[in-house]
């Protein structure tokens, strides 16, 4: 047994005539605190033993404790303005031990009796484990039979408090903390380093999100993975370009608790959309107790045809009435530069003349893709009784990208393109600009039996955009793009906390949806050229070479769904679940253009259900063991009515050439996936190592495939079937008392098990997704002059993968990624310095499919930057 004692003043060992060891912490000379005084705190270790010795250090205090009774504990730090009875409650909180002060004023950790009642709940983010004695006020008599308490993040994919070693499903976590030491701020920053998930970045508000293989047309379709701010579902509200509104908003990751990513179906829980898995960000919640808050700023320097980025945010937290009522208020506003250069003038193919000889501008530019997010996150809470919580939250970000960031494969550099200016004589260049506002209510309500809960969301969001034709039509052309959606969410549900073996979860969810798509095909030449152009070229006798096509949308849809679990004996537990779904959709578009006008629509009803059982086994305390049939959906659509241009014989055929037609149904139904999964969670005995593992294989069935006849009447058919097989494997380690290690690794295969008309051939690839990443991490805590300080590396690998299931073109990924972090904490004021993508890697994380073929995104250049923040 080893006595450590940290000391105010200059190190020194204690030599006594036992087998005691003790050492002291080097102090600084300032006086000591009085228990009520407040200070700001930066401990960053989840060691026990080592965050007693920093609390010592910073408080200028003497704290004894042997090393037997800290081994294997852990804490979760502490960051913040506490008072030191304060600080030591929370380093301590879960360990079994308090702290006694001597007659000296030294402070003395000892063992107490937990006496929590039935009731109480666990300590947030700590899992406890049994001892050996039976009676709650029993000392602990050894290290063999301490109360162990481990680190462990607390997440509601379940829609309940649980640890990420207790939720029987593949999931993944990163913690508010471990986003900082990364510097993740973006979808693209660490959704690619998670097992299964391929994460292709298209420019600002542009991403798509790829779960173990399941995406047919990544670029184009609705969205198989569910995004979630918070309560609030933000999935398919991406930048509407070339097109497409594919795509999820990324809200900037800025005073965020966690992130979790749950993969395979959610269909039960978290409904439509969510085929492939879910994303959820769980913003912090205001502190109903004490002020807090932080300004930090970053400057960076992007390498290659880069510049200068700096960003700009804030955290404010005030307790209007204590232990009532409390605001959070988060604004931030990130600036990054371009990397692209516009090298059109050097680089004119026969397309791009044609184009400068209708008046055309050709017009060199470098800074090409910069781009602003701007964003503000405004939260209420209000303990209104002991049982009845609301919280009220408001975030809105802007985003203006200036060009979008796409190379052309074919020019000589890496990172140049050669596109014309747009709008009527050239008067701008391409964008893309998203504006999302998103406001949210929710009520928690506890009973001694279960939670209630109810939100409500309300969803603004707009997205314009402008981008060039020239190149593909030969003619001074550009599409300027609006799209709009007015989003209305509403989930009431009900989580039991029933005393026996039976827990219960039910709820019923509605959505409103409306959207508007407008795409106008505008002529970008000389103004004086357009009507000649239209009348003698397009044959139009307004002499107006336009072309404009609107489509509203509507979607109303209410679910029910509920899950029952059922505790067979200690070690066995069962849940089957189910959600019952029922949706109208309708749409109207009109079109006028030189080709004709259309004014045409459809709605459609649909209804279903989707199952789930799951069964887990603990054969002992933190080993988890379970496996999982799921099914997940997505929701269809209208069908577009068949014209009478392309059924000759009116027999409501479509005519596919050569004799041959084909029957269009009136709606595309949802297509369905099921899934089954055998999963391990585990911490490793005596040790602060977890490992989870992972095998799944999911059958998709009623695949969209959209099929284009020869009168150029586009229709859409559920022919598609493909199954995705693959192993998953996380791991997180403390090596020692400085050095945490973290790795994840994944394989699969997502292939077609049938032909498929206009899509492929059975046994070819899915696209859009890897077949395996891996990731690495090490990070280290030291003490650098007295003060904290830490060094982080993370290194991922991206396999290669195609974006279209002929896997012509070029290819995305096959890159390894490294980025890596330095800082340091002295007193409340936090300084970092970073190198995001280390060796300069410039490989594609997207090469663009339909009219935009020869197009592709890379990966931004390495960027070198510092970060300083100051906490108070």
């Amino acid at each position: 047994m080893k006595t450590y004692t940290c000391n105010r003043g200059l190190p020194k060992r204690l030599k006594t005539t036992t087998s005691t060891l003790a050492i002291a912490i080097s102090m600084a000379t300032t006086a000591v605190h009085a228990a009520g005084d407040r200070q700001f705190f930066d401990i960053q270790t989840d060691q026990l033993g080592e965050a007693l010795k920093a609390f010592a250090v910073q408080t200028d205090s003497e704290i004894v404790f042997t090393s037997d009774l800290v081994r294997e504990k852990y804490t979760q730090g502490l960051k913040g303005q506490y008072n030191k009875t304060e600080a030591l409650e929370r380093i301590l909180a879960g360990t079994g031990l308090t702290v006694e002060t001597a007659d000296n004023n030294v402070l003395l950790v000892k063992n107490t009796a937990e006496t929590r009642t039935a009731r109480e709940p666990e300590p947030i983010g700590k899992k406890k484990v049994a001892t050996d004695s039976d009676s709650p006020n029993a000392p602990v008599e050894s290290s063999r039979t301490e109360t162990k308490v481990y680190e462990e993040l607390v997440v509601t994919a379940t829609k309940r408090d649980t640890t990420v070693l207790e939720t029987p499903l593949a999931i993944s976590a990163l913690s508010g903390n471990l986003l900082e030491k990364r510097g993740i701020v973006g979808m693209s920053d660490y959704l690619s380093s998670i097992p299964g998930v391929t994460m292709q970045d298209r420019g600002a508000g542009q991403n798509n999100i790829v779960i173990r293989g399941i995406a047919s047309n990544p670029q184009t379709a609705d969205s198989t993975a569910g995004v979630y701010l918070g309560e609030t579902p933000i999935t398919d509200l991406g930048s509407a370009t070339n097109a497409s509104q594919a795509g999820s908003a990324d809200i900037k990751l800025v005073d965020i608790e966690r992130v979790e990513v749950l993969r395979g179906p959610q269909g039960t829980l978290y409904g439509a959309g969510s085929l492939g898995g879910t994303v959820r960000v769980i913003p912090n919640s205001p502190d109903l107790q004490q002020v807090e808050g932080s300004v930090s700023a970053r400057y960076s320097q992007t390498g290659e045809r880069g510049g200068d980025n700096t960003m700009l945010q804030g955290v404010v937290n005030v307790p209007l009435i204590e232990d009532k009522l409390a605001v959070r208020a988060v604004a931030y506003q990130f600036d990054n530069s371009g990397y692209i250069d516009n090298v059109v003038e050097d680089n004119l193919t026969p397309a791009l003349n044609g184009g400068i000889a209708l008046g055309g501008i050709a017009d060199n530019q470098d800074d090409i893709g910069n781009e602003q997010f701007r964003g503000l996150r405004l939260t209420t809470l209000w303990q209104a009784t002991d049982n009845l919580q609301l919280t009220l939250a408001y975030t809105q970000q802007e985003i203006e990208q200036d060009g979008l960031p796409q190379v052309d494969t074919n020019l000589p550099q890496k990172y140049q393109q050669a596109k014309l200016r747009t709008g009527l004589g050239g008067r701008s260049t391409e964008s893309t600009n998203s504006d999302i506002n998103i406001t949210n209510l929710v009520l928690n309500y506890t009973l001694d039996w279960g939670n209630i809960t109810a939100s409500s969301s309300w969803i603004d969001y707009e997205a314009p955009s402008e981008f060039d034709l020239t190149f593909a039509a030969g003619f001074p052309f550009s599409s300027t793009n609006d799209f709009d959606a007015d989003v209305v969410t509403g989930e009431l549900r009900f989580a039991s906390e029933f005393d026996g073996p039976l827990q219960v979860l039910a709820g019923a969810y509605y959505e409103d949806r409306e959207t508007e798509s407008i795409s106008d095909q505008d002529w970008s030449g000389d103004p004086a050229l357009e009507a000649d152009f239209a009348i003698n070229f397009l044959g139009v006798p307004s002499g107006d070479a336009k072309s404009l096509s609107d489509v509203d949308e509507t979607v109303e849809q209410l679910a029910f769904f509920g899950e029952l679990s059922y505790q067979i004996s200690d070690n066995f537990n069962a849940t089957v679940g189910i959600r019952h779904f029922d949706y109208d959709q309708a749409f109207v578009r009109t079109v006028r253009s030189f080709f004709g006008d259309v004014d045409e629509g459809n709605k459609n009803t649909e209804d279903g259900q989707n199952y789930k059982v799951n069964l887990s086994y603990t054969p002992q305390e933190d080993t988890l063991i379970y496996g999982q049939w799921a099914e997940g959906f997505r929701l269809g659509s209208p069908q577009t009515p068949l014209t009478a241009v392309c059924d000759a014989n009116g027999d409501g055929q479509v005519d596919l050439g050569g004799g041959e037609e084909l029957s269009v149904p009136d709606s595309v139904a949802p297509d369905e996936l099921e899934s089954f999964e055998l999963g391990l969670k585990t911490r490793l005995p005596n040790s602060n190592t977890t490992l989870s593992a992972t095998v799944y294989r999911i059958n998709w069935e009623g695949i969209p495939v959209s099929i284009t006849a020869p009168c150029f009447f586009s229709f859409t058919l559920n022919a598609g079937e493909s199954k995705s097989e693959g192993v998953e494997l996380e791991l997180q380690t403390q090596l020692n008392d400085n050095l945490r290690l973290d790795f994840s690794a994944s394989y699969g295969e997502a292939t077609l098990t049938a032909d498929a008309p206009s899509l492929g051939s059975k046994g070819d690839n899915l696209p859009g997704s890897a077949d395996y990443n891996v990731t690495l991490g090490l990070e280290y805590y030291f003490t650098f002059a007295g003060y904290s300080a830490f060094s982080r590396a993370d290194y991922s690998y991206i396999d290669e993968y195609f974006h279209n299931i002929a896997e012509t073109g070029e290819a995305s990924g096959g890159y390894g990624q490294l980025n890596v972090k330095t800082g340091i904490s002295i007193d409340n004021v936090d300084i970092d310095l970073f190198v995001n993508n280390l060796t300069n890697a410039d490989d594609f994380t997207w090469v663009e499919t339909g009219f935009s073929v020869g197009r592709a995104y890379r990966l931004r250049p390495r960027t070198v930057g510092l970060n300083l923040g100051y906490q108070f």
